[in-house]
């Protein structure tokens, strides 16, 4: 038998278990950018990523202390009630 030829990306991505990591990667970028546009520009510029988890609340994940602790104040502004903020130090 042959060896199959390659495949484009773009049709990897668009079937089987590629697609639901796309989905996936698509939702969480979307969550990210939301909580952006609702923080003050200085602290929108430290969150690493955002996303819901299975309880759903709002995880948030900074990358300092320093601004995590900020953000934990804005869960009205960021529309929850249930806000986890997470940190990752970027090295």
């Amino acid at each position: 038998m042959p060896p199959s030829s390659p495949k484009r990306l773009a049709d990897l991505l668009s079937t089987g278990r590629l697609l639901g990591l796309r989905q996936e990667a698509e939702r969480r970028r979307a969550t990210t950018d939301a909580v952006r546009a609702r923080l003050p520009e200085d602290e929108a510029a430290h969150v690493v990523s955002a996303t819901t988890n299975e309880a759903g609340e709002l995880v948030v994940v900074m990358d300092s202390p320093v601004w995590a602790a900020k953000v934990r104040y804005r869960a009205a502004e960021l529309g929850t009630e249930r806000l986890r903020v997470r940190v990752v130090p970027l090295s």
